[in-house]
C-alpha cells in the first residue's frame, strides 16, 4: 500500500510543475494581447506610419498627410515577423494552455483536492478564449461586409485597416470593435483565468484557505 504522505507530495509536485507551465503561458499571452493592441495604437495616433493608404467613409475629405515617421524596411520585416508570430502563438498557447489546466483538473479530481470549482470554471474560459482569438476572419468571403473576425490581427490586416477613417456607421463598429473591444474582452478573460485557476491552486496546496468559488477574492 502506498504511503499517503508520499502521495499527497506526489500529487504537489506534479500541480506545481503545471502550475509553473500555466503561469508561464499566462505571461506570454498577456505579452502577446499587449503587443498586438500596441502596435495597432501606434499606427493607429500616427506615431508610427506602417505604409498602406487612408481608407474609409471620410478619406477623401479628411485625409492628410501624416507626420508619422515611415517605418524603415528593415523594420517592416522585424514588425511583420512579430505580429505572424504572436498571432501563431496566441492561438497555439491558448491550446496548450486549456491542456494544462484540464491536467490539473484532472490530477484535482483523482487526488480528491479542493479547489476543483475554481480551476473548472478556469478551463471553460480557456476554451472561450481559444475561440475568441481563432482568426474566423479567414473563412469568410472577402467581400462579405459583416464577417466576425478572431482577436488577433495579421500585418495585412493592420496596414491596410490601421489609418480607416471612421464615422458614424455599421464599418466604424465594426472596426473599433475589431481593434479594441475584443482584444479588451479577451485580455479581460485571460486575467479572469489566471485569478481563479490562482485561487483553486492555492486551496489545493494548503495554500489558502477553501470558501466559495463565488465569493469574492482577497
Amino acid at each position: 500500500m502506498a504511503d499517503p504522505i508520499a502521495t499527497a507530495a506526489d500529487y504537489a509536485d506534479a500541480i506545481m510543475t503545471a502550475r509553473r507551465a500555466k503561469n508561464t503561458l499566462f505571461l506570454i499571452l498577456l505579452l502577446i494581447l499587449i503587443v498586438q493592441m500596441t502596435l495597432f495604437f501606434l499606427g493607429r495616433n500616427k506615431i508610427l506610419n506602417y505604409g498602406g493608404a487612408e481608407v474609409g467613409v471620410e478619406s477623401v475629405a479628411t485625409s492628410q498627410p501624416t507626420s508619422a515617421p515611415v517605418v524603415s524596411q528593415e523594420w517592416i520585416e522585424k514588425l511583420q515577423y512579430i505580429v505572424g508570430i504572436t498571432a501563431y502563438l496566441g492561438i497555439v498557447l491558448t491550446i496548450v494552455l486549456a491542456i494544462v489546466l484540464l491536467l490539473i483538473v484532472k490530477i484535482m479530481l483523482v487526488g480528491r483536492l479542493i479547489g476543483v470549482a475554481r480551476l473548472t470554471s478556469a478551463f471553460i474560459w480557456t476554451v472561450v478564449l481559444a475561440l475568441l482569438l481563432f482568426p474566423w476572419q479567414a473563412f469568410w468571403p472577402n467581400d462579405y461586409k459583416f464577417k466576425v473576425p478572431g482577436v488577433l490581427y495579421t500585418w495585412d490586416e493592420l496596414v491596410h485597416r490601421v489609418k480607416y477613417q471612421t464615422g458614424v456607421s455599421d464599418d466604424s463598429v465594426l472596426f473599433w470593435a475589431r481593434f479594441v473591444a475584443f482584444p479588451a474582452v479577451a485580455l479581460i478573460i485571460l486575467l479572469s483565468i489566471q485569478i481563479k485557476s490562482r485561487r483553486g491552486l492555492q486551496q489545493a496546496l494548503g495554500e489558502a484557505n477553501y470558501d466559495s468559488p463565488n465569493a469574492p477574492i482577497a
